[in-house]
């Protein structure tokens, strides 16, 4: 509860100051799985000269030093491959309100992974540090849709080391994203770790946006609402600390059955996603940029006609209406009696 206490303080303050409160930051789009359900692996396999344009140490350090974040996640590609050591001390050392680091992995680089954290956790003063590793099924199947095999047993050992580090200020998850190819599986997915606790499983939906490098619209049928009810069922979210992501699930559940959630979207105001070139975004569904923080200074790109014009769209419903972890948590967050009604009485 301490833990939710103190981001809530964060991001009230932040509130308060008119500044926005979390930024997702693709560290890289270098990725060594080949997803099924996402193409952002192929970004530098059609455009490799890209991958010298991601932001430098230097460059980062300057762009974080116009923010003053509660949250931020270090997603990618692949995050791991970047050093997370470095960017993270350098968000740190600009963001003296930061409660939470948050970064999603495939679990490919088990020792890299493992000894990241424990420099993280050991060199820097962040409070809470969440790491969720991807499984998408049991064995053949997890191998099958992340396109390389090995990779689930890779990513066991991630899990597997993860779990044995003993500090306060760190938590790890699985994460299971759910479409039409692997909806039904979860359970043999989770029952090839070992895991019984489901309070420590994210479960979320496979989404098509310019972020992910595709735009499919068939990645869903009705089974995969039916393993979001499935899943629920399963959890037992244990404490009051749990009530967002128990929140998020059930409306999940909602957006997959094409129920409307009513709820307003921060994204843009609360909320930014920067892609590793420097790039604004809203989020990362909207294709929508606000401009390079390479070029600009924050405030700028804030203040201007084109923000404003992407801020009225957000306000008026007129943008993808995705339902990812990334965006989803402010929008509860922020609407906290209307969203626990419409999941749980609605």
């Amino acid at each position: 509860m301490y833990k939710m206490i103190s981001l809530a303080h964060s991001i009230a303050h932040a509130k308060v100051q008119g500044n926005p409160y979390k930024v997702t930051y693709a560290v890289t789009y270098q990725c060594n799985a080949r997803c099924t359900i996402c193409g952002i692996w192929k970004k530098y396999l059609t455009s490799p000269e890209k991958l010298k344009e991601e932001l430098t140490m230097s460059e980062i350090d300057s762009i974080f030093a116009d923010f003053d974040l509660s949250w931020v996640s270090l997603t990618g590609g692949e995050p791991f491959l970047r050093d997370l050591f470095g960017i993270a001390s350098t968000i740190q050392e600009h963001n003296p309100h930061l409660q939470l680091l948050t970064i999603p992995t495939n679990g490919s680089l088990p020792d890299v992974t493992s000894k990241t954290v424990e420099r993280i956790l050991e060199e820097t003063r962040i409070p809470n540090l969440f790491v969720s590793i991807s499984l998408d099924g049991d064995e053949h199947l997890h191998n099958r849709l992340k396109g390389v095999e090995g990779l689930w047993k890779k990513a066991l050992k991630t899990y597997q080391l993860l779990n044995s580090v003993e500090n306060d200020r760190f938590e790890v998850f699985l994460e299971f994203t759910v479409s039409k190819y692997n909806a039904g599986h979860l359970q043999p997915a989770l029952d090839s770790f070992g895991v019984t606790d489901y309070s420590q499983v994210i479960l979320t939906a496979a989404h098509s946006s310019h972020f992910y490098g595709f735009d499919l619209t068939n990645l869903h049928r009705a089974s995969s609402a039916a393993q979001v009810k499935e899943f629920l069922s399963l959890c037992n979210y244990p404490t009051l600390e749990k009530i967002i992501p128990h929140v998020y699930t059930k409306l999940l559940k909602k957006y997959l059955m094409k129920t409307p959630l009513s709820l307003p979207c921060v994204s843009g105001r609360s909320s930014f996603f920067l892609d590793p070139y420097g790039v604004l975004y809203p989020c990362i569904s909207m294709d929508a940029p606000f401009g390079s923080l390479r070029e600009s200074r924050l405030h700028q790109l804030l203040k201007g006609e084109k923000a404003h014009s992407i801020v009225q769209q957000i306000k008026k419903g007129k943008c993808p209406g995705c339902w990812t972890p990334c965006e989803a948590y402010q929008t509860i967050l922020e609407n906290l009696p209307k969203a626990v009604a419409t999941a749980f009485f609605r």
